[in-house]
C-alpha cells in the first residue's frame, strides 16, 4: 500500500526507500489488477518517478498485468504509457529496450494500436517510426484493427511534417490491406455507416478518400444503409473538402447523384438541410452560417442534373422547400443577429462621427483675432490634425449610411448570400477607418497642444492608441474575415481540385 501511494503520487524518495529494503517490489503486483508501480507512475503521469525507477531496475520494463479471475496476460508499462499518450515516458523507455514498441498487450493489441484507439496522434506518428519496420513486414490481419483506430481517431493534423507522416502511416498499413480478399474488405470498407469510408466522409478525411478511390473508384458508387454515398455525408456534414472529389469522377459523377435516401431525397434535397449538430454554428453569427448553406445549395445545384432541382421527394417537397423549412428558424435568428451586429456598429459610427464633426469646429490653439486664420494653420501635425479629422468624419458617415441599407434590407433569403454580408462588411471597414483616423486626429491634437513642456506626455498617447486600435480591430477580425471569405471568395471553399486520383 504504501508503495502504490508513492507511485500514484509521485513521490520517488518514499519508493526508493522501498525497493531498496525490498528489490524484488519492482517488478511485483501492487493491486487487484496485477499492475507494478511502473503501470501506476505511468498511469499517473510521474515522468521523473519512472525515469528513476527504470534506472533503478530496468527488468520492471516488460512485465505484464495479470490477473488471478481471468488468468489472462494483460498490458505491458509501456502499454500504459501509449494509453497516456506521454511520448516523454516513451522515449525513456525505449531507450532502455527497443523492443517495448513491439510487444502486444491484452487482446495481442500492439502499443501503436492502443494509442489509435485514444486518440493520441503524438504517441502514434512517434511509435510509428519504432515500428516501421515491423509493420512494412509484417502480414498480420491486426493490421485491419489499427487501421479502423486510425480513422476513427482521425489522426490527420495541419502540421506539415506530422501530416506527412501520417499520411506515409495511411499509406504503408493501406498497401497491406489491399492485398487481403474482397470478402475481407467489403464488410471493412462499406458494410454500413461504420464501414471505413463513411466514417473517413463523416469526418472530412478527404485525402484517405482519394488514395481509397484512387484504388477502387468503384467504391464512389457504393451507399449506406440510409441510401447515402461519401458525397451525399459530405454534405450533410459540410466536408466540402470530400465533396469536391466528386469533379474527379468527371462524368461519372451523374451516376452518384441519381442516388436517393429511403425518402426519395436526392443530393439537392440533403444541402437543403441544416448540417449535422456537430457542424452547425462553426462560423460566427447565424446570418454567416445561413450564407454558407446557401453557398453549399448553390454549389451542388450544379452538380445535379436540372431535373432535379425541382425533383419531389416521397413527401412532396422540393430541394428549395425542404431548405426554406429546415432554415426558417435560422433565418428568424440571422435576421435578428445582423440587425443587432448593425445596430451596435451603428452607434459606434454615429459617436465617432459626432466627435469628430465637433472637433473640426474646435480648432487647437484657436484662431487669430484679426483674421480667423488658424494659428497653427502652417504646422506639420495641425494639417495631419486636419485631414484625419475629415477622413474620419466622411468614413464614419459613410458606415452609417451602410449600416442603415442593412437594417432596412428587406431579409430575404437570397440577400443573406451576398447582399446583406457585402453591406455588414463595408460598413465594418468603413468604421474601422473612421475609428483609426480618428485616434491619429486625436494624437495631432495632441502633439500640437503638448509639444511645449510635455512632449514625453505627448509621446506616450500614439504608443497607447497604437495598442487600442489593433486590439479593437482583433476583436471583431474573425467576424469580418469570414464575411470576406464567405462573400468574396466563396472558391476556398468550392475550388475544384484536380488529378488527386490517378
Amino acid at each position: 500500500m504504501k508503495l502504490y501511494k508513492a507511485a500514484i503520487s509521485g513521490e520517488w524518495v518514499i519508493a526508493r526507500e522501498i525497493l531498496e529494503k525490498y528489490p524484488e517490489g519492482v517488478k511485483a503486483s501492487i493491486n487487484k489488477r496485477g499492475e507494478t508501480a511502473l503501470h501506476i507512475a505511468i498511469a499517473a503521469n510521474h515522468t521523473h518517478f519512472v525515469e528513476q525507477l527504470i534506472h533503478m531496475n530496468k527488468e520492471c520494463l516488460d512485465v505484464k498485468t495479470y490477473t488471478e479471475e481471468s488468468g489472462d496476460e494483460g498490458n505491458t508499462a509501456f502499454c500504459y504509457a501509449a494509453i497516456s499518450g506521454n511520448v516523454k515516458i516513451a522515449h525513456i523507455m525505449l531507450k532502455k529496450n527497443r523492443d517495448l514498441a513491439m510487444i502486444p498487450g491484452r487482446q495481442n493489441v500492439l502499443p501503436i494500436h492502443i494509442a489509435a484507439l485514444h486518440g493520441h496522434g503524438m504517441m502514434v506518428r512517434y511509435l510509428y517510426e519504432e515500428t516501421k519496420c515491423i509493420l512494412q513486414s509484417t502480414e498480420n490481419k491486426g493490421l485491419i484493427d489499427l487501421f479502423v483506430a486510425l480513422i476513427d481517431s482521425d489522426m490527420y493534423v495541419s502540421d506539415n511534417q506530422m501530416h506527412e507522416q501520417a499520411l506515409e502511416l495511411y499509406r504503408l498499413i493501406w498497401e497491406k490491406i489491399s492485398l487481403f480478399d474482397d470478402q475481407e474488405l467489403s464488410p471493412l470498407m462499406y458494410g454500413n455507416s461504420t464501414g471505413l469510408m463513411f466514417i473517413a466522409a463523416e469526418q472530412g478525411n478527404a485525402q484517405f478518400l482519394a488514395t481509397l478511390l484512387s484504388s477502387y473508384p468503384s467504391l464512389a458508387f457504393e451507399v449506406n444503409e440510409n441510401g447515402y454515398t461519401i458525397f451525399h455525408i459530405a454534405i450533410l456534414h459540410r466536408h466540402m473538402n470530400v465533396f469536391k472529389l466528386i469533379y474527379e469522377i468527371a462524368s461519372l459523377k451523374y451516376f452518384v447523384n441519381m442516388k436517393k435516401d429511403k425518402e426519395g431525397n436526392n443530393m439537392l434535397h440533403l444541402a437543403g438541410k441544416l448540417a449535422a449538430p456537430g457542424r452547425q454554428n462553426v462560423v460566427p453569427g447565424a446570418a454567416l452560417q445561413l450564407q454558407r448553406d446557401l453557398l453549399l445549395f448553390e454549389e451542388v445545384k450544379e452538380v445535379v442534373l436540372p431535373y432535379q432541382i425541382e425533383e419531389k421527394n416521397e413527401r412532396g417537397q422540393t430541394p428549395t422547400d425542404i431548405f426554406i423549412e429546415q432554415h426558417e428558424i435560422l433565418i428568424q435568428a440571422g435576421e435578428e443577429w445582423m440587425r443587432n451586429t448593425t445596430n451596435s456598429c451603428m452607434v459606434v459610427a454615429t459617436l465617432v462621427a459626432t466627435v469628430v464633426f465637433a472637433a473640426a469646429f474646435t480648432i487647437p490653439g484657436g484662431n487669430g483675432q484679426d483674421n480667423g486664420i488658424p494659428i497653427f494653420l502652417n504646422e506639420t501635425w495641425f494639417k495631419i490634425f486636419a485631414i484625419s479629422d475629415a477622413l474620419s468624419l466622411i468614413f464614419s458617415i459613410s458606415s452609417i449610411l451602410f449600416f442603415l441599407s442593412v437594417i432596412y434590407s428587406r431579409y430575404s433569403i437570397d440577400d443573406f448570400r451576398i447582399s446583406l454580408p457585402s453591406k455588414m462588411t463595408l460598413g465594418l471597414l468603413l468604421l474601422f477607418i473612421a475609428l483609426v483616423t480618428m485616434m491619429v486626429a486625436f494624437v495631432a491634437n495632441f502633439f500640437i497642444i503638448f509639444k511645449h513642456g510635455l512632449s514625453q506626455f505627448a509621446i506616450c498617447i500614439p504608443i497607447v492608441a497604437a495598442y487600442l486600435i489593433p486590439v479593437f480591430i482583433l476583436q471583431h477580425f474573425r467576424l469580418i474575415g469570414e464575411v470576406i471569405r464567405s462573400t468574396y471568395m466563396p472558391s476556398m471553399f468550392y475550388k475544384r481540385t484536380k488529378n488527386t486520383f490517378f
